[in-house]
């Protein structure tokens, strides 16, 4: 079993071993991916870095071809078998089978700079972080999507974190995606496939690093472009769900690992005491005067984008973001008060 409640101090040693070129293996969960795997896997196999010595292809059991293409690639790609279905029980499958001194994750929803691994490592190596990634860049192919795009590049829709939209290096407290020394993963032990709520791994390591005292740097030269959710129950399962997210880590070490969870939770505990308690109009006052901050925050998205992103389904998109985040916040404090577990493995996680 993967420890992943122990804080393990990050040491320094690897840095002083590391070659010009170290090796590099790519991990990519999959999971029913055939919209978006072959053109992701294209992408890798233009990556410029010359010392890529696997990409392993972790997959949850698909069946709609996505297995198929990945195993038609042959050396370096490899398929791996995933039972645990979900991207932290992959993550640890590769962990364990890397070889490379350096593992750099991958998500097939994205499409790769040539230089993606290149910078990774130069970035990693150029500033002695334990965790380096770029910016999440969003591409929509709807007019939905390219809406969740433009609304998730403006702090106003999305709170105040760098990687949707910081344009220098920085340190941070998580990043896109993420490449480490493999020693460093081992040495945290992975990731946690057993006690959070599924998809919430990443943020929960990255706060496990950062309390073992390890550095997390951003840097937009390390360039890829994500594929958001394209319909609104998509898009509102996917923020209901990191909300149980947050609070499963919460409930794992005691705190937060960011106070941007707290506005949307806020939102929906302020609506629910201004409807119980609330005489009049003021019974509505919270979800109005959302209402209109999300209103200037979606024409001033749509405006900054393409033309065919209207404000309509941009006010719609941070609606559903906000209010989907805090009910699953609020549903995962119920859980934890009523003693009920988190779903660290559902069947279809998609």
């Amino acid at each position: 079993m993967v420890r992943t409640d122990i804080v393990v101090p990050i040491g320094s040693n690897d840095r002083l071993v590391m070659t010009d070129t170290p090796s590099v293996s790519i991990l990519l969960p999959t999971h029913t991916e055939r919209p978006f795997i072959r053109d992701c896997l294209a992408t890798i196999q233009r990556q410029d870095y010359p010392n890529i010595v696997e990409v392993l292809v972790i997959d949850g059991g698909s069946t709609d071809g996505t297995r198929a293409i990945a195993e038609g690639l042959g050396a370096p790609f490899r398929l791996v078998e995933n039972p645990g279905i979900t991207a932290a029980a992959a993550m640890n499958l590769g962990i364990r089978q890397a070889s490379g001194d350096v593992i750099v994750r991958m998500d097939a929803h994205a499409l790769y700079a040539p230089d993606y691994v290149r910078r990774c490592v130069e970035v990693l190596q150029e500033t002695g972080a334990d965790n380096v990634g770029g910016r999440m860049v969003p591409v929509g192919r709807s007019r939905f999507g390219r809406a969740v795009a433009a609304v998730t590049t403006t702090p106003l829709a999305i709170g105040p974190g760098s990687f949707h939209h910081s344009e220098r290096r920085e340190e941070v407290d998580t990043v896109f995606l993420g490449c480490w020394r493999r020693s460093t993963l081992e040495q945290l032990g992975g990731f946690d496939a057993e006690h959070l709520q599924w998809a919430a791994e990443d943020h929960e390591l990255n706060l496990r690093l950062r309390a073992a005292g390890g550095r997390i740097v951003l840097d937009p030269t390390v360039r890829s472009t994500y594929f958001p959710r394209e319909t609104p129950r998509s898009l509102a399962r996917q923020y209901h769900n990191y909300g149980l997210g947050k609070v499963s880590t919460l409930h794992k070490h005691g705190r937060l690992p960011t106070w941007r969870s707290l506005p949307p939770a806020g939102l929906v505990a302020s609506s629910i005491l201004a409807l119980v308690f609330g005489r009049g109009l003021w019974r509505f006052a919270p979800p109005l005067v959302h209402a209109v901050a999300v209103a200037v925050a979606a024409r001033s998205a749509a405006a900054d984008r393409e033309a065919d992103t209207d404000v309509a389904r941009s006010f719609a998109a941070i609606e559903l973001m906000h209010w989907s985040f805090g009910v699953g916040f609020w549903q995962g404090i119920g859980r934890v008060v009523l003693g009920r577990p988190f779903v660290a493995n559902p069947r279809n996680h998609r």
